[in-house]
């Protein structure tokens, strides 16, 4: 009987694991992704530049994505994470009125964007028009902040400070206002500070408030 030879372990490299080298490019690669996408643009990224940024060779870039594609979905996701921790942390803060604290889920929205430059960038200009399937996770991701928003707005309803109705588009379209102000930020030729694009941001929400709080019935 011929006995099967069980594969060759891979061998890590001066006192680090193979699986620590593994983490160590995949970092370099996001980062370096970060960085190309979102001063070339990512249709002028190639995959070749990309190495040579992460100082790997392409070997190493197949052995973490499939695809130039899938490097720029793990960036969004990364900056996706960010955002959504710093959000529900400015969410969770004991002692504030709903209206208070979406007004500092906003601020922590904006902050986490805005904190470096390329995540704003690669979330809102870089991955749009990329691909059906990144159009379809772009939206998934507006949806779910969105739905932050609503379960605060109807946290608001049920203090009665808000009259009931349906405040999901309401929610989507704040998301919306969010990423639109952000673009203006990158792209304009005088961008708002980031102070006053934070302040926009929470006078158009309260506009929505006192607009919804008008349709309360007079006692």
């Amino acid at each position: 009987m011929i006995k099967s030879t069980p594969p060759a372990r891979r061998r890590g490299y001066a006192g680090r694991s193979a699986q620590e080298l593994l983490q160590e490019r995949r970092q370099r690669l996001l980062e370096a992704g970060l960085t190309l996408f979102c001063t070339l643009g990512y249709q002028h990224t190639r995959i070749d530049a990309i190495c040579a940024e992460a100082k790997v060779t392409p070997r190493h870039f197949y052995e973490q994505f499939d695809t130039r594609e899938a490097l720029l979905l793990a960036n969004y996701e990364q900056v996706v994470a960010n955002a959504r921790t710093e959000v529900q942390a400015a969410l969770q803060i004991p002692g504030l009125a709903p209206d208070e604290l979406i007004k500092g889920g906003i601020r922590a929205f904006v902050r986490a964007y805005t904190s470096d430059p390329r995540r704003a960038r690669l979330a809102c200009i870089e991955v749009v028009g990329v691909s059906a399937d990144m159009a379809r996770r772009r939206r998934a991701v507006i949806h779910e902040f969105a739905s932050l928003i609503e379960a605060y707005a109807n946290g608001m309803v049920q203090a009665e400070m808000l009259p009931q109705r349906e405040y999901r588009l309401s929610c989507v379209a704040m998301v919306g206002a969010v990423n639109e102000l952000l673009c203006e930020w990158l792209t304009s030729d005088r961008p708002p500070s980031v102070i006053e694009l934070t302040d926009e941001l929470q006078a158009m929400f309260a506009a929505l408030v006192l607009g919804a709080r008008a349709l309360l019935p007079r006692g």
